[in-house]
């Protein structure tokens, strides 16, 4: 599906209030109500709109501790993991990762204890994780991605550029005398 600006206004107005009756969106976004109706069923349709939810506060119903748990896995137990992770009633969000992990889960507790019981008695038996490291958050916050970015294949910017970002992952600062430095080049062979 080809998303336009009045479709991704329609997004960012349901992300403010997913309650929000198709009358008020369409008074919002000026447009119809049969065009609001239309655009907000095939947003559904199509699988960008996914569902509208209750934003819960965790710390509001016991759940005060959240930690990351970066899992490192025997590559041939994939399966084995992913069958195993409904049984995880702490685990909010899994994300498969690149680098020195092969997953990360998002998991909150009611306390320290908690995650300590579900790493170390829990997570330990099961025959596919090789390794975990776990690391507690502090404090949280969240920001909704801006929907108004432009992505690789997307209409080019006023300037002519489509978007695309080249380069690197991962920032390193070097001293000064390091990134003056040029390595000797190598002399052909006779």
């Amino acid at each position: 599906m080809r998303l336009d600006a009045t479709h991704l206004r329609m997004l960012e107005a349901l992300r403010e209030d997913g309650r929000i009756s198709i009358a008020a969106l369409a008074e919002k976004l000026n447009i119809s109500r049969s065009n609001a109706y239309t655009r907000y069923e095939s947003l559904q349709e199509a699988g960008v709109l996914r569902g509208v939810h209750a934003a819960v506060d965790p710390a509001a119903v016991g759940l005060g501790v959240a930690a990351l748990v970066f899992v490192t896995l025997h590559q041939t137990e994939w399966a084995d993991f992913r069958a195993r992770l409904p049984q995880l009633d702490e685990l909010e969000y899994l994300a498969v990762t690149t680098g020195e992990h092969d997953a990360m889960l998002l998991v909150r507790a009611q306390d320290v204890s908690a995650v300590h019981t579900l790493v170390v008695t829990r997570l330990a038996q099961w025959p596919s994780i090789k390794a975990t490291e776990t690391v507690f958050l502090m404090d949280e916050e969240h920001f909704p991605v801006s929907l108004q970015m432009r992505g690789a294949d997307s209409e080019p910017e006023p300037d002519g550029t489509t978007g695309e970002r080249y380069g690197m992952t991962r920032f390193v600062r070097t001293s000064d005398d390091r990134s003056l430095q040029v390595a000797p080049r190598r002399q052909p062979r006779p």
